[in-house]
């Protein structure tokens, strides 16, 4: 499983903040995930539509944008990705 945090650089507090959650929900979930920051500037993000950060997205499914997400969406959309096959248990 990929999990892309697309933010600023320097990161916004609200850019810290998700990266922050999705690293600890990746843990408390046992997820073998790669999470990666992206610029909001990269072609990536212009490819995704990303337009306001921080941004998640998880194997190239934009989950949010425009805020942090709730640690209730981001443990739904991290175990829908699971259930989906398109990740590994640790």
């Amino acid at each position: 499983m990929k999990v892309q945090v697309f933010g600023t650089e320097p990161p916004c507090a609200r850019c810290k903040a998700t990266e922050r959650l999705v690293r600890k929900l990746v843990k408390e979930l046992g997820l073998d995930a790669e999470v990666e920051k992206v610029s909001v500037f990269s072609e990536e993000a212009e490819r995704l539509g990303i337009m306001m950060p921080p941004a998640a997205v998880i194997d190239g499914k934009l989950v949010k944008q425009g805020g942090v997400p709730t640690e209730k969406e981001l443990r739904e959309a991290l175990g829908a990705a699971a259930r989906s096959g398109t990740a590994g248990q640790a």
